[in-house]
This record gives structure tokens, C-alpha cells and sequence, in this order.
């Protein structure tokens, strides 16, 4: 396979991992793509929405489709399959897919990446040799599906998401004026892309102060008016670590958005978060946030709210309960009950996801998260600053990371897209 098929080969994944990314639950967002010797394309897939087939064998089925025959249909006897993490060898949803390899048999099998999940009897790849088919990790594969792997492999190895923490700040980087007047941040260039993100994601939370001010829908929607105004996604810094996550999912953002948006908007349904929220018992949110939240959950036929609760209240321990028509309202609205938390308890809110199957969390932030997860924060997470530097509130309050170092830029626009690693405070 010569270097321009090989470069195509991993863009395709790419776009693959970019489309199965959101909405897969808590399975990984793979991609599987065959080819012939010469790099050819074969037949193409990522993994399905949760429950569905996994990207291998969603892969054959297509596969299978265009063949004649009623039997599994050979290979061409240089045929390369390339997945991007290794084929799942245990029974879940679906038969083990590493089964399905082997009944088909391509010459060579490349994957990005091992599977830590322990159900996976991961590196035995003696039985992959006994049926001609010679198996290798393939790094470039692996460094451009990392960032759509990055949650589950957190999850999987940590019990924690994947945490990404996002702030729109005027060019002061302040978040919001000092009387936490309503109103909006970021340029309306970014819109496109900051949908995007939300629709990748499998959960959105928001803070006590941020449902009592803004009452968030969280919701993954795209309209036309976002299409028409959004902006072209730069990136300014030059140099990127190879395994950098963040800064290459941002890049696919850029990369991808435009050109998927039709795809996005006709399966709309299938790329919505989970919309976690942190109550505080002393400012619950108003009537029209429950009719709005129920109004979403119709819309889209699932129970996508998550609620959690905190019982200390200004670290003196004063613990109160909900009223009971607010826990009527939650119980419409989520599968799951209230959890309780302290703020604290960073580690114990992750977890709690994690144990939901959310790979991956986008918090949309004025001041909570960044306390509240400071702690708890790792070298994979993110902090995303959308800084519009058209935007001015002087005298405002900061944004707890808005002096840390910055580890790679975008521009959209007017705006700054600043990635930062979640240091020490500065």
C-alpha cells in the first residue's frame, strides 16, 4: 500500500471514529475498514448506536450485502483489515467479533489499539496466526483514534470519564459580569462547533448556579442559522505530541463538522448526551426548567436526565431533602434516583457516571466544576477556553483556568480556542 492510500486509509477512520463517536453508549466508538493490498476499500463501518452491531461485524454484514452468495463470501487473499481497537472476544450484546475475523480471514488484521476491558482476552492473537491471519499494532492507527478511544479507555482503566471542562470567556477571561448578568459569550461563529462537541460527548453537566441563571437545555441541536454563521476552524499551534486526544478531536471538529452536519441532523436523536445536573436544595430551578427538560425527553422518547444533589451547604453540613413534587418531577424525567453528593465528593461524581457507562463528560462551567473536579482533574482531561476577543466584560469574574498554561490554539473567528492542561492553579 503506497503512502497516499495509507494516508486515505487513515482519514477514513478518522471520519469513521468522528461518526460513531456520540453515540454509542458505553460501548467504544470503533472503526473498521477492509481493504484490498493495494488500499482499496473494500467495505467501511464504525460501531452502531448502543445495543447494536459492533464495527466489525456491522462491517461484514455490509460486506455480505453486496456479495452473491448466501455463505460467508471469501476475501481477496491480500485483503487488510484494520480496526481501531482490537475485536472484542467475549459474548455481550453480540457474539465475540474476533469469531467473525476468523471466519472470514484477511491476510493481515491491524489495530490501533488493545482492548483493557478485562472481559477481553487481549494480546492472545496465537489463534489469529493459526488461521492465516497475521496481526500488528499499527501506532499512526492508533494516534488517530485516540481521541475518539480516549473515554473509554479512561473508564475502562480508571472507572472515571473522560473530563473535558469548557468556559466561553469575553478577551478579559472573565466568564461572566459581576452581578452574573444572562448573556451570551462566545461568537456566534463557534456555534457549529460548540454543538459538535456537545453531540460527542456522552454526558453535558452544569453547575447550581448555571441551571438557576441560564436554565440550560443541554441538548445536541443544530439549526441553519448556526450553519450559515459558522466560522472556519484554524489551528494556530504548529506542533501537536503525538497521542495528544484533545487536540486532535478538536482537529476533527474542524475537520468534520461541516462536512457531517446533514448526517448529524437527520440522526439527531442518536448524538444526545446524557443532561446531568447538580442541584443545590437552597436555589432549585424554576417551573419552566422541569417543562423544558420534559419537553426534551418527549422529544426524543428517552429519560436522558441525570440529578444529583448536594447536602452540604456552605460547609456546615446542613443537610436538606427535596419537596416531594420535585421528586415527582425527577422521577418523570430520569431512569436513575437523585444522588447525593458533598462538594467534596469530585471522585464519587465520576464515578457514578462512570458505572452509568458514560465514557466521556463535557462540563459546561461557570465556577462549580472547576472547584468542585479540581482535584480530581488527570493529564488526559481538558480544559476548553472559547475566548472572544470581541467580547468585552471588564470587572468581571475570571475563569478559575484562564491563566494556565496553554497547551494547543484554534481560532474561529473572533474567538481564541485555547486547550489547557489541567495544572496547578497558576
Amino acid at each position: 500500500m503506497d503512502v497516499g492510500k495509507k494516508k486515505e486509509l487513515y482519514s477514513l477512520h478518522s471520519l469513521l471514529g468522528f461518526l460513531a463517536m456520540g453515540k454509542t453508549g458505553g460501548n467504544p466508538p470503533v472503526s473498521a475498514v477492509l481493504t484490498n493490498g493495494n488500499g482499496d476499500v473494500l467495505e467501511k463501518a464504525h460501531t452502531k448506536e448502543f445495543g447494536g452491531n459492533h464495527a466489525e461485524r456491522e462491517l461484514f454484514s455490509l460486506y455480505e450485502k453486496k456479495q452473491t452468495q448466501h455463505e460467508p463470501s471469501p476475501l481477496p487473499s491480500n485483503s487488510i483489515l484494520s480496526v481501531s481497537l482490537e475485536p472484542c472476544t467475549h459474548f455481550g450484546k453480540t457474539p465475540p467479533c474476533r469469531d467473525l475475523v476468523y471466519t472470514y480471514k484477511p491476510k493481515e488484521l491491524l489495530i490501533g489499539w488493545k482492548d483493557p476491558n478485562p472481559l477481553v482476552a487481549s494480546g492472545d492473537w496465537s489463534a489469529y496466526k493459526e488461521n492465516g491471519i497475521s496481526p500488528r499494532l499499527d501506532p499512526v492507527l492508533a494516534n488517530t483514534s485516540l481521541s475518539y478511544l480516549q473515554g473509554f479507555l479512561k473508564r475502562i482503566k480508571t472507572g472515571s470519564p473522560w473530563i473535558w471542562i469548557k468556559a466561553a470567556t469575553s478577551k478579559e477571561g472573565n466568564y461572566t459580569s459581576s452581578d452574573f448578568k444572562k448573556e451570551k459569550v462566545s461568537g456566534e461563529d463557534t456555534d457549529l462547533f460548540l454543538q459538535m462537541l456537545r453531540g460527542k460527548f456522552d454526558a453535558v453537566a452544569v453547575g447550581p448556579n448555571t441551571i438557576q441563571i441560564d436554565e440550560p437545555s443541554l441538548n445536541f441541536r443544530i439549526t441553519d442559522v448556526m450553519i450559515e454563521k459558522s466560522g472556519r476552524c484554524q489551528r494556530i499551534t504548529d506542533l501537536v505530541p503525538f497521542f495528544d486526544a484533545a487536540t486532535n478531536l478538536f482537529s476533527a471538529l474542524g475537520q468534520w463538522s461541516k462536512e457531517t452536519v446533514a448526517l448529524h441532523q437527520l440522526e439527531e436523536e442518536k448524538y444526545q448526551p446524557y443532561r446531568v445536573f447538580v442541584l443545590n436544595s437552597r436555589t432549585l430551578p424554576s417551573e419552566s426548567f422541569w417543562e423544558k427538560q420534559e419537553e426534551l425527553n418527549k422529544q426524543y422518547g428517552k429519560k436522558l436526565c441525570l440529578f444529583f444533589l448536594l447536602t452540604s451547604e456552605n460547609g456546615v453540613g446542613v443537610k436538606k431533602g427535596l419537596p416531594d413534587p420535585i421528586k415527582g418531577k425527577i422521577e418523570t424525567l430520569s431512569s436513575y434516583p437523585v444522588f447525593p453528593i458533598e462538594k467534596t465528593d469530585g471522585n464519587l461524581f465520576l464515578q457514578t457516571l462512570g458505572k452509568i457507562g458514560i465514557n466521556t463528560v463535557l462540563c459546561e462551567t461557570g465556577s462549580f466544576f472547576p472547584n468542585f473536579l479540581e482535584n480530581e482533574l488527570t493529564d488526559e482531561d481538558c480544559i476548553l477556553e472559547i475566548r472572544n476577543l470581541e467580547k468585552s466584560i471588564p470587572n468581571g469574574i475570571p475563569f478559575l483556568f484562564h491563566n494556565e498554561p496553554i497547551h494547543s490554539e484554534f481560532s474561529i473567528g473572533s474567538n481564541s480556542i485555547l486547550l489547557r492542561k489541567p495544572n496547578r492553579r497558576i
